[in-house]
């Protein structure tokens, strides 16, 4: 242990602290979440040198690898995916106080109720509402976990003021109007040792011939049946499970695969085992989530402070992506 220790190079904290820049972490979280150096380098409109060399300055700096190199791309290493949890929160934090620049507004009071369902709560939900509390202190939202229908029905009986969504899952209601904050895309989740890994192009024709494990919460089985049969094919389904944590495990001993949205997506097991995730060559719609309320505008003023923060938090990440696929 003692040969470990002298052999391993101490972190700098210091150096790492006066060193770092804005620049770099955005651009690490660009990388990381599109998974291709040219992908991250289009979205943010700059050459994909100034990305790989940010990497580079952060791995050198922090003297651990941050990515994986593969032909189809990057992957996040244990220490790279630690890193990005800590890099959004400095950018959030940032975003935030251009907000309070921009919205110096905040002794709004008052109280709303926010619905969500199990899947935006646990995945979504949590960090916004935390992010426009410190804006807003005096602004106090009870939050309100259901079903999809159920909850549609309660903003129709003025049971809740606002509710986050996943929209792509809505039916058609005239009475309800809705949002879109982020489009989550799904791909395919994977264990490290699957021989489809070493594909160029992965069809659904090729994950019909595995063992699929299908997700059933927030109507994740439904919306996967539409994709299937739109693209005239069938899943092989060996288990079905509201547990996203055992298909992740189960995915990453290599019992099944699975299709997901990239918002769902952990690259580690609860046993410290890796899922992998790969693109899918047919066209698989995205996983919505937005913003749904009663009739044209919300009354509540407190609501609608929320309504307003939201729509600016996400606003410029939508609008990158529309020129990203616009780009491509």
């Amino acid at each position: 242990m003692k040969d470990d220790a002298r052999a391993r190079p101490q972190f700098d904290t210091s150096r790492f602290m006066s060193s770092v820049t804005l620049r770099q972490i955005r651009y690490f979280v660009a990388a990381a979440e599109c998974g291709k150096v040219s992908l991250a380098a289009s979205m943010i409109a700059i050459s994909p040198s100034a990305i790989t060399d940010a990497i580079g300055e952060l791995e050198e700096m922090a003297g651990t690898q941050l990515f994986k190199r593969h032909p189809r791309g990057l992957a996040l290493t244990y220490e790279g995916h630690r890193f990005l949890v800590h890099c959004r929160n400095i950018l959030s934090a940032i975003k935030d106080a251009s907000y309070a620049f921009s919205h110096p507004d905040n002794s709004v009071e008052g109280a709303f109720t926010l619905a969500t369902t199990s899947t935006v709560l646990g995945y979504f939900i949590v960090p916004l509402v935390t992010r426009f509390q410190r804006s807003f202190p005096n602004i106090v939202v009870h939050l309100v976990e259901g079903k999809r229908r159920d909850i549609e029905d309660g903003l129709l009986r003025d049971d809740y003021d606002l509710a986050v969504l996943l929209v792509s899952n809505s039916e058609n209601r005239p009475e309800l109007c809705s949002y879109t904050l982020i489009q989550s895309v799904r791909r395919l989740w994977l264990s490290p040792r699957h021989p489809l890994l070493n594909r160029e192009a992965i069809s659904l024709a090729d994950v019909a011939n595995e063992p699929y494990i299908q997700l059933t919460i927030d109507e994740a089985d439904v919306s996967t049946s539409s994709y299937w049969k739109a693209n005239e094919q069938e899943p092989h389904i060996v288990l079905r499970t509201e547990s996203v944590e055992a298909m992740r495990s189960l995915i990453a001993f290599g019992h099944g695969v699975t299709i997901l949205s990239d918002m769902m997506y952990r690259p580690w097991s609860l046993e410290g085992d890796r899922v992998e995730v790969r693109d899918l060559a047919d066209k698989i719609p995205t996983m919505d989530t937005g913003l749904v309320w009663k009739g044209d505008q919300v009354r509540n003023r407190a609501a609608v402070t929320f309504q307003n923060f939201c729509r600016l938090e996400y606003e410029k990440d939508l609008l990158s992506r529309a020129r990203t696929v616009n780009q491509t």
